[in-house]
């Protein structure tokens, strides 16, 4: 996604009214940094290529950020040194009418004494840079440096004073008395795509008009003018009217400035995590599977058991009939029924019997045992397979890293053994789940095996509504504080509200249309060696739509 310039200059004159921004705290990845202002809020800045730019960041979300990124931040170590304490963010000014930001922070390092450092983002794609200046203007980190012979233009090199990138000679929309179409391509801190917007459109409004709403854009004092994302283009501008092909982000800049940084950074993230969990619960299933296959070849032999003894006692029987270094001899057992068997030639008759009654031994159980655990590692699978899809229907970052980690532990006790051998004496962490009070009900929706066991085994009492989508990959959805049948009847639009949370988190979240099956707790199972796999009987069934994100 690209910023235009004339969202910059609104950017900056969003973040003029914010300052000073005192840092509190810095964290940082491999191409993001994020200054802790005040209370859980972070300024973010990313130069990502395809994400990058700045907004505000709660503390779940930089969280997320810091459990997607590998290793330490160069960037956020060096402003650390410098800003950490007693830093303060006090000016930003937009450069040369660019994507570039440049802010001005000092540390004060004694009474009346303070060092100045300039910090400047390049939101360039798809090459974006951040860099670190002295009080002179020259640099003293980059994110990514640039020689003469890659750029004619200028050096972005350590100890080198820093240059912008040329500037774009067009018109000053101020000297503009009267709007052509042909000028408005060549106005300065105007980006192409939205010219272009604009130019599609200019026989729909008076010149005068068009004028009027480009200057008001590029007056950083005036920063309510509504966001807008050209979906053409997927290009990030600000804009008075309403025209086609174009996507409203409300007034908030600092807000809508979330859907080119945060969120592709966060889905980023969301995506890898998704491949790996995927690729862990693969493995688990394929080892589940190989179990499940010893186990039905057991239960074969288990079956033909029977078969061995009586080949071993048929050798035994007729031990000085069989000749020598046979490989297959047919004989009569004690019920006069032929059997054909394999021999040996290596062995003598009574160590091929011998073989036999080993076999015999080892085949030998409990059918019913072996058919419960099959059945157990079925459901195992069946469990597994399910995890991803309701992984993938979490969208808070918090939400999903806690159901990550819930999986991740499931997937490896071992590691959850190892790290709480290290912890020395905390409490478990609640398994992730929502709780959301609607309408007078208590509604609580599981988030992870873990979670849906613990909304529907440890929270749930037997009289509350158990809500899960029909034969598909869920969330179990509980309602606590009306009975079936207030809900079935006065209170439906709950029950109907609590269906679309069941629909939302389940792989139909997708689906125009999707069945949800309630009944009481009572009537609910967990299914043996599963966490959250569960049978339910008598219950009712209604057709919803998943809530959308916005609701």
């Amino acid at each position: 996604m690209a910023f235009g310039q004339e969202f910059i200059t609104g950017l900056a004159g969003a973040l003029r009214k914010l300052m000073p921004l005192r840092v509190n705290r810095i964290e940082g990845g491999e191409s993001w940094i994020a200054f802790k202002t005040s209370g859980e809020k972070y300024l973010l800045f990313s130069w990502t290529s395809g994400a990058s730019g700045l907004c505000f960041a709660s503390q779940g979300e930089i969280n997320a950020l810091r459990e997607n990124s590998s290793g330490r931040s160069p960037m956020a170590e060096a402003l650390k040194s410098r800003l950490s304490h007693g830093g303060e963010i006090y000016d930003v000014r937009q450069l040369n009418n660019d994507r570039i930001l440049e802010f001005t922070a000092r540390r004060r390092v004694s009474a009346g004494v303070s060092v100045n450092y300039y910090i400047v983002i390049e939101i360039t794609e798809p090459v974006a840079n951040f860099l670190i200046l002295d009080e002179s203007h020259k640099i003293d980190e980059a994110a990514r440096h640039s020689t003469p012979d890659v750029n004619r233009f200028r050096t972005i090199l350590p100890g080198h004073v820093y240059n912008t990138p040329p500037a774009f000679e067009g018109i000053d929309i101020r000297d503009i008395k009267t709007l052509k179409f042909e000028d408005v391509n060549n106005i300065k801190g105007i980006g192409r795509p939205l010219a272009r917007l604009i130019q599609a459109h200019w026989e729909e409004r008076a010149p005068e008009s068009w004028l009027s709403g480009l200057t008001k854009l590029l007056d950083e004092n005036i920063i309510d003018v509504p966001c807008k994302l050209i979906t053409k283009n997927n290009y990030l501008t600000r804009l008075d009217f309403n025209l086609d092909g174009v996507l409203e982000l409300g007034s908030e800049i600092l807000t809508a400035s979330r859907h080119g940084v945060l969120i592709p950074l966060l889905n980023r993230g969301r995506e890898k995590i998704l491949h790996e969990i995927d690729a862990k619960i693969k493995r688990v299933i394929k080892s589940r599977e190989r179990h499940r296959d010893g186990l039905l070849k057991q239960l074969k032999e288990c079956q033909e058991s029977e078969i061995f003894r009586k080949k071993g006692e048929a050798i035994l029987a007729h031990i000085y009939e069989i000749p020598k270094r046979a490989e297959n001899i047919t004989l009569t057992d004690w019920e006069g029924n032929e059997l054909a068997i394999a021999l040996d030639p290596e062995l003598t008759p009574s160590r091929n019997a011998e073989k036999y009654f080993k076999r015999y031994r080892k085949a030998k159980g409990n059918p019913d045992e072996i058919n419960a655990n099959l059945e157990s590692i079925k459901a195992a699978i069946r469990e597994l397979n399910e995890q991803h899809a309701l992984l993938e229907s979490i969208n808070d970052p918090e939400n999903f890293a806690q159901s990550v980690k819930d999986l991740n532990e499931w997937l490896n006790p071992e590691q959850k053994n190892y790290s709480q051998r290290r912890k020395k004496a905390s409490q478990e962490k609640t398994p992730s789940h929502l709780n959301i009070n609607y309408e007078g009900a208590n509604i609580l929706v599981g988030l992870s095996a873990k979670g849906n066991r613990h909304v529907t085994f440890k929270l749930a009492r037997p009289e509350d509504i158990w809500l899960h989508v029909h034969e598909m990959p869920g969330a179990h959805v509980i309602i606590k504080g009306f009975k079936r049948s207030e809900l079935e009847n006065d209170k439906r639009d709950v029950l109907e509200y609590a269906a679309s949370l069941a629909a939302l988190h389940s792989s139909g979240k997708n689906s125009a249309s999707v069945p949800i099956d309630y009944t009481e707790r009572k009537y609910i199972r967990s299914v043996p060696g599963t966490i959250a796999l569960v049978t339910y009987t008598n219950p009712g069934t209604l057709r919803v739509s998943p809530l959308t994100q916005a609701n």
